[in-house]
């Protein structure tokens, strides 16, 4: 991806959208400027979001003046499904479309920071049960993604899982909005998805030094155990 398409996703996500496969709308997009985006499938033919997250749905004002945004723009469309695709991950979004059994749930944190190996770490629940699975890709995250260099999968402990819960109940994350107004030149994007018998749930945020996403992408970052040259 050249550098001018990293610029503009990161100028374009908006905020304003609710954590599911239906954002909610803000009102003011029915008379404000916005454009509306095909959500495509990805190169390996998976649906990671919902037709919804193309619509004008969040008003921000980059420009001095409000316009509405989708959830998701072209950019982002494109990018994120590249980088799942190379590290071969499932669609979260897909797997939503069939109700979850109760006590099973998938949550995922992907890391894509511009200039460092992209990073994926996925946690598979099953009532007590709980296993991680880590990628870290051979690529830069604001660029092309290369190929998977390291993979670790393993079970969480007890005292892992007993974590995972704490975190969760403390930061509400998969609760907060699917995106705000923030962004930046250059920086990184920490997404945060689930599915669980609620539906599919997305939450995407700009460099975040503190907060929902932050708390839980570095406690996500933690369990594989490897180290960073950075982590902004």
């Amino acid at each position: 991806m050249r550098a001018a398409s990293i610029i503009l996703a990161f100028v374009l996500t908006g905020c304003g959208s609710e954590n599911s496969a239906t954002p909610s709308i803000d009102r003011r997009c029915a008379v404000l400027p916005g454009d509306e985006i095909a959500i495509a499938p990805s190169k390996a033919g998976k649906s990671y979001f919902p037709d919804s997250f193309g619509k004008p749905a969040q008003v921000c004002n980059f420009k001095g003046y409000p316009e509405c945004f989708a959830t998701i723009n072209e950019v982002e469309n494109d990018w994120y499904p590249r980088h799942w695709d190379a590290a071969d991950e499932p669609s979260l979004y897909e797997q939503s479309s069939v109700p979850a059994p109760a006590g099973k749930s998938t949550l995922r944190f992907t890391w894509l920071p511009t200039f460092h190996h992209p990073v994926i770490v996925r946690i598979e629940r099953s009532g007590r049960e709980a296993q991680l699975v880590a990628k870290q890709l051979s690529g830069e995250g604001g660029y092309e993604p290369g190929i998977v260099e390291r993979k670790l999968t393993r079970a969480l402990s007890t005292t892992e899982i007993a974590k995972l819960d704490a975190i969760l109940s403390t930061t509400n994350v998969l609760e907060q909005r699917a995106t705000d107004c923030d962004g930046g030149l250059d920086g990184s994007r920490w997404i945060v998805e689930g599915v669980d018998r609620n539906g599919y749930h997305f939450v995407n945020r700009w460099s975040p030094q503190e907060g929902p996403v932050r708390d839980f992408g570095d406690f996500a970052l933690n369990l594989p155990g490897w180290t960073f040259e950075e982590r902004y």
